[in-house]
């Protein structure tokens, strides 16, 4: 978890998930919009931004070959 509210209004926390592969992460975002977290009075979820660690390594290190 990362407190990002010193530096947006926009959203105040942003969660990292690692999984295995793209279905494993969909289903746990399917998972999680579903709970009490973020359907209860706590939280709301504005926007999920996929990322890739690193990606831009292994795209250079995919192109230069």
């Amino acid at each position: 978890m990362f407190e990002a509210e010193a530096f947006t209004t926009r959203c105040t926390d942003v969660a990292m998930f690692q999984a295995k592969d793209m279905q494993s992460f969909y289903f746990a975002i399917e998972r999680l919009r579903d709970s009490v977290l973020i359907t209860g009075p706590y939280l709301e979820m504005v926007e999920i931004i996929p990322t890739i660690e690193d990606g831009f390594k292994l795209f250079e290190e995919q192109a230069s070959s």
